[in-house]
Order: C-alpha cells, then structure tokens, then sequence
C-alpha cells in the first residue's frame, strides 16, 4: 500500500506546471486630491498612480508627488455666464507638507475670501503630461450639528478614555449627503518613561470619521457620535481626557486632555460615493473574506476626488460633561 502511495505523489509532483501571468502595465493616470470650501482658497494635491505588484523602493514616496503641471485652474461661472477663474499655483514653503496647488495670493495677503462660496458648481481644469483632467464640484449649503459635548466611554478599561457626541437635525425638505473629520489639536504623549516627561502629538491632518447620505435620517433629530480614526481600520478610538501617571522616580506625569477638530460637513452625490466607498474600504481592511472594491472617482481622465465641502467646525476639549454649541472659526492650516 505505501508503495502504491508514494508512486502516486510522484506523479502528482510530475504534473506540477509552472504558470505565470503576462499583467499589462498600469495606464500612468494622475490621482487628484482636491477641495474648495467657503472661505478658503481650493487646493489640490496631485499624485501618481503605481501598480499593485510595482516595486516599493526609497525613491518611491519621493517620485510619488507631482511638481510639475503645466497648468491647473478653477472657475465657476457668475450670473453674467462669464468665468471667473483662479489659477493654482504650487506652493512649498511647508517640509511637512507635500506640495500643494493653491491660490498663492491668499497665502500671501490672507485677505478675506470670496471666491468659494456655497450654493456654486466649482469646475476643475489641470494639464499634465499632455493630458487634460477635467472635474465639478459643488460647494452645498452647510448645516450646523445641534450641540456636542463629552462623556466617559463606557466600555474603555480606563476612566479618562473619552467619546464626543452629538445631536443633529437633518434637514427634511434637501437631500443631504454628510462627511465627518477629525484631528487632534492637542494630544499628550509619555515619550520618555526615564526622564518623566509628556510631549505634545497632535495629528498631521483631518483624518475621516464616516461619509453617507441621510437616506435613514431624512428629517430627524438623533444622537450620534464621533469616534477616534486610527491609523488603519474603521475609526473605533476613544479621546484623553486629563489624567496622571506614576513614573519610575516615583514623581507624577501630569497628561492635558487632548484638544479635538470637528469638521462637520455637507458634499455632493458624486463626492460622497468616492468617500463612501473609501470608508467601506477602510471597514474591510485585513478581512480575507471582504470582496475587492474599486474607488469611485469623479475625476474625468485621472483618479481620486475633487470636493466641495459645506463644512462647520467645532473645536471640542475631552472635559468630561463639557458642552459646545458655537462654532469654530479654524485657520487655514486646520482644514488640511
């Protein structure tokens, strides 16, 4: 019987063939980061896309950015039907940023902006590579959450570990379509246990909490919440409130509660299924069994996202039982 098996796995091994798959090269395409929001100039970033099985080597974040478009402007159409237009600009000024095309004179004077206004259709033209990417989007009219306030998470195993909700009226008579950011401000980190000592983390950019129309809420008044974005995954994370620690010296590390950004905002159909079907991605991270899904995009000729943001801001600091009803007026660094 042994012999019979082993002369079988022989023949199983014989029959082995070596298959391979002739993969055609991904089409170079731009990919457009790109927004306007009441107040602010537009900006956009732009990248290029890179083959799933390319290469990651050290040049690669490094060639990933693009420095050089011919042109890149914005427009809309005033009440005559005449443009009125903007031509971005790059701006590199920032190391901790990548270069961003932007209206440089607001930069240069930060004089109130009227450009961006809600209610108009805002249209995107970039020229590159001797391609013309092309996109619209229209900036909606924001509407404003009720009131937030903080509380103690229920279910975090430590007593500082805290949640930001929130009660919002939808709108009955407007179809809406909502996105949700969030970044700390202020976030306090132990970062060196031997010399006792806190230093101040707060997030690089706005991160993505959620995105979806109010198809289920149309015209009702709910409570919500608003939970930490981590690194990766659907945002589950709770916020610091005040709280201490014993060092090794036997001395107490004294951690301020983290200070948080909300930007609460309204966007159109086409915006909110690219960020919809990025937020599905992010919930299906790591999962074997989740079926592959492609970005939506309403980018004409490239990838990526050009959106009009009806957007409020709330500045929220984790006190426990503390109540925000007024809005925040951000600076432009905030709203990256």
């Amino acid at each position: 019987m042994k012999k019979y098996l082993f002369i079988f796995s022989i023949l199983l091994v014989s029959c082995q063939e070596e298959i391979t798959f002739d993969l055609s090269q991904a089409e170079d395409k731009i990919v457009v980061e790109g927004s306007i929001e009441p107040g602010f100039p537009p900006y956009v970033i732009l990248t290029r896309n890179q083959g799933y099985f390319d290469p990651i080597t050290q040049d690669t974040y490094a060639n990933l950015f693009v420095n050089d478009a011919d042109s890149v402007k914005v427009w809309y159409y005033n009440e005559a039907g005449e443009k009125e237009i903007k031509i971005l600009e790059k701006f590199e000024e920032l190391d901790s940023l990548p270069p961003i095309y932007t209206d440089l004179d607001y930069l240069n004077n930060l004089v109130p902006y009227s450009f961006s206004q809600a209610g108009r259709t805002y249209y995107l033209e970039i020229q590159w590579n001797n391609q013309l990417i092309t996109a619209e989007t229209t900036i909606p009219e924001p509407t404003p959450l009720d009131s937030l306030w903080v509380e103690q998470n229920e279910t975090a195993d430590k007593d500082f570990k805290c949640d930001i909700r929130a009660i919002y009226s939808d709108p009955a008579d407007i179809q809406n379509n909502i996105l949700i950011r969030s970044k700390r401000l202020q976030h306090y980190e132990n970062k060196d246990s031997l010399e006792c000592k806190t230093e101040n983390n707060p997030d690089f950019t706005l991160k993505l909490v959620d995105a979806g129309a109010d198809v289920l809420i149309n015209g009702k008044s709910f409570e919500t919440y608003f939970p930490r974005p981590k690194d990766n995954g659907f945002p589950t994370g709770a916020y610091n409130s005040y709280h201490t620690k014993e060092c090794d010296n036997d001395s107490i590390l004294e951690f301020s509660e983290d200070i948080v950004l909300i930007k609460f905002c309204q966007i159109d159909e086409p915006s909110m299924k690219f960020w919809r079907s990025l937020v599905r991605q992010f919930g299906t991270n790591g999962n074997p069994f989740a079926e592959p899904m492609n970005l939506v995009s309403n980018i004409n000729n490239g990838l990526g996202c050009w959106t009009g943001y009806g957007a409020v801001y709330y500045k929220v600091p984790i006190i426990k039982d503390t109540v925000i009803i007024q809005q925040y007026s951000p600076e432009i660094i905030d709203i990256f």
